[in-house]
This record gives structure tokens, sequence and C-alpha cells, in this order.
């Protein structure tokens, strides 16, 4: 409280301290703030980001080593690799989440032009390539495409190039 001179005037330094406790509240928050995004940051992106990039290097390393890597998701993921063994012929190897072993094909392969003109010609599309796929147990030939009305997927066995199963969405 402060007097002036004559008059009982009293000022008040109330807002003052309003103020400054609003301030400390304010930067209370953001610091309270500061600390939930950091600590999500460090115990959810940053595992996610290296889990990731660990990921990609794996598939950098053999696709650099085999020639042929390709990742299929389906109901599961499997990692398809392609290999030669010691007598020089192809092999198909599947691998599971784990990098497990699942499954082995060094058969004949049917040619992959043959198939994307058996599709294109028996549903009047323009699928363009092919990937090699692991469904119910049967490595296959997994196309799709994409129009204004309908996403059509396409399955053909890798062995013989027959029809195994589609999809129209």
């Amino acid at each position: 409280m402060r007097y002036n001179s004559g008059t009982m005037e009293v000022v008040m330094n109330y807002n003052k301290k309003d103020k400054n406790w609003i301030y400390h509240l304010i930067i209370a928050v953001l610091v309270v703030i500061l600390i939930v995004v950091s600590f999500c940051m460090l115990s959810i992106h940053v595992p996610y980001f290296n889990h990731e990039n660990d990921i990609a290097l794996e598939r950098n390393k053999i696709i650099n080593k085999y020639n042929y890597f390709n990742e299929y998701n389906s109901s599961k993921t499997y990692y398809i690799i392609r290999i030669k063994d010691k007598k020089k012929k192809k092999v198909y190897q599947v691998y599971n989440a784990k990098y497990k072993l699942v499954d082995s094909y060094s058969g004949s392969i049917a040619k992959q032009e043959d198939v994307i003109n058996t599709i294109n010609n028996e549903y009047k599309v323009n699928v363009s390539s092919l990937s090699i796929g692991y469904e119910n147990g049967d490595l296959v030939y997994f196309g799709k495409y994409q129009n204004d009305e309908h996403l059509y997927y396409f399955y053909y066995s890798l062995d013989e190039g027959k029809f195994v199963k589609y999809y129209r969405l």
C-alpha cells in the first residue's frame, strides 16, 4: 500500500502479482508439454525410426548380395530372395518376419511376360509388372491394377503361370 499527499489513495500492486502468477503457470504448462513431447519422441519415434532404418539396411544388403529381394505383405510379412545354388540354379527362398526360412523353390519358373500377357488379355487391364509373393504356402506372381472404379489383385503360380485367384475391390 502506498499513500499519496493529503489524500488516502491506496494503490494496490495486485495486478503485477496476478500477471506474474499467470506467466508462471503458462511457463509451467509449456515445460510439461515439452517434457511429454520429448518423452514420446525418445520412447516411441526414435526406436521406430531405428527399426525401420535397420530393415532398410538389411534389405539393401540382401539386394546387393542376391540381386533380388521382395517384401510381401499379406496376412503375414514374408521376405523373398533369389539366390544361386552350387549348380548355379536359381532358388527362391521365403523368410518370415523373424528371418527364419519358411520355404524354398528351385524348380521351373513361368515367364513373367507370358503371365502379364495372360492377365492383360483375359481381364482387359494393363498390368505392367509383377512381383513374387507367398500365398497359402506357394510362391506366386502377384500383380495389381487400379482404374477409376476398381482395384484388382492377380495371383498366378510361379512354377506354371496358372491362375490361382484374383480380387476386385
